[in-house]
């Protein structure tokens, strides 16, 4: 009897890579592209990605601090669907472009607790 034992090469990378993140990259591929939604170019200019939330903010917190700088026509911070915990990612959208500019501006590098949040345009689309 012949046993044939197989090594795996190990893949090779151009740059660090991590299980373990705080939120999605903005290019998620589950996205409806703009013209799925009719979104025009000025309506993807509204949609924020804030990145590095504390684990215990709220989202009346969350709602709270985003709209202090427009109106805003949603936000949603993301939490485990088991353990109702933060994931330390939300979403903003603003009526607005401009207040979401103004947010990314003025949020953006903030330190709140041990984090630094990030907030950018986050861009959606599909790779089809």
């Amino acid at each position: 009897m012949v046993m044939i034992i197989s090594t795996m090469e190990p893949q090779v990378s151009n740059g660090p890579t991590s299980n373990t993140s705080n939120g999605p990259s903005s290019n998620n591929r589950n996205c409806p592209s703009p013209m799925q939604t009719g979104a025009t170019t000025d309506d993807s200019k509204t949609n924020l990605i804030v990145n590095y939330l504390p684990q215990n903010m709220t989202q009346e917190e969350f709602r709270s601090l985003f709209g202090s700088i427009g109106e805003i026509e949603s936000c949603k911070l993301v939490r485990d669907k088991i353990t109702g915990q933060s994931l330390g990612y939300g979403f903003v959208n603003y009526i607005d472009p401009k207040d979401a500019e103004k947010a990314i501006n003025t949020l953006n590098g903030l330190r709140l607790q041990t984090k630094t949040i990030k907030a950018t345009v986050y861009l959606c689309f599909s790779l089809l």
